[in-house]
């Protein structure tokens, strides 16, 4: 896992620097010209070391100046008046009207049963 401390991180950069100077001092003496030293594959690994750190060191200083704000912010609420904690009101209760049930519009009889039927009929 990576680190996520600044400090370790500086350091890191230090060293990809100092070792993308010495790489193109070899490659100097060596008598390569400004465009090749760029064009090395081993300049542009170094490079992209350091183009990472960068971005790590910038997700750092995002993540500490979100830590300050969120601690001022606490500090903020702990010194603003506390509001009174009372039991909320109740909500006026409405009566719900109670159902009309329906009324059957023909014979207000309720049905009969198959075997009472055929009890009165056998009767």
């Amino acid at each position: 896992m990576a680190s996520k401390l600044r400090s370790v991180r500086e350091s890191q950069k230090a060293y990809w620097i100092e070792k993308l100077g010495r790489r193109k001092a070899v490659l100097a003496e060596m008598g390569i010209d400004g465009k090749l030293i760029e064009k090395d594959s081993v300049v542009k690994k170094l490079k992209a070391k350091i183009n990472d750190t960068n971005i790590r060191l910038a997700a750092i200083d995002a993540n500490e100046k979100k830590l300050l704000d969120m601690a001022r912010l606490r500090e903020e609420k702990k010194a603003a008046p506390q509001k009174e904690k009372g039991k909320k009101e109740a909500a006026p209760v409405v009566e719900a009207k109670p159902k009309k049930k329906k009324k059957k519009e023909e014979g207000g009889e309720q049905p009969v049963k198959k075997e009472a039927k055929k009890k009165a009929e056998a009767e």
